[in-house]
């Protein structure tokens, strides 16, 4: 993945995605699906937090106000989720650079995943509220990279309401680091 280098291929094609894409780190988990599971895949919601939906921080013009805005709002987003998902939890996932959208991810993984497997993708969405998904996929890309693999994966089983929720999440990411370049240029 190596800072997620835009390939050729990307440059020509990238204005036919169907979904825009982001640069995160995540909490994430990746297992091949066994056989005997097929039957049974949907992607789903597992948790909620009992938290309840927030508005979006206003834009401040202050910088400095800004700034440490936005460092309290991510210290509290941290200690909500170690709250949340507690370190001795089965629930702890690794945290890791994924590229992301709607329709799929690529990331690092220490696997290697055969082309077309079926994959489950756990993941944690830094949103209020912080909500676990399970969405299926299968892998498009495995290839070694220094140690690891690069692993792509499309989504093919996923709720419409997933899919929504990581399209919001996507667009709230593009708006913050709109808004960081905004006030580096001013």
């Amino acid at each position: 993945m190596c800072g997620f280098q835009e390939l050729e291929e990307d440059k020509l094609y990238g204005s036919l995605r169907e979904y825009a894409r982001v640069n995160a780190y995540l909490p994430v988990g990746i297992r091949s699906i066994h056989e005997d599971e097929l039957r049974t895949l949907r992607s789903r919601i597992v948790i909620e937090s009992a938290m309840t939906e927030h508005p979006e921080m206003p834009e401040v013009q202050d910088e400095a106000l800004s700034a440490c805005l936005q460092i309290l709002n991510s210290k509290l987003d941290s200690i909500i989720r170690m709250l949340a998902f507690p370190s001795d939890s089965p629930r702890e996932l690794d945290f890791l650079r994924v590229n992301i959208s709607a329709g799929g991810l690529a990331t690092t993984s220490a696997d290697c995943h055969a082309l077309d497997n079926l994959v489950e993708v756990k993941l944690i969405l830094p949103t209020a509220p912080s909500m676990i998904f399970y969405v299926y996929g299968k892998v498009v890309k495995c290839e070694a990279a220094e140690q690891k693999f690069e692993l792509f994966i499309e989504f093919t089983e996923i709720e419409d309401d997933i899919r929504e929720q990581i399209a919001k999440y996507v667009f709230h990411k593009q708006r913050e680091i709109l808004r960081k370049n905004r006030s580096r240029t001013a």
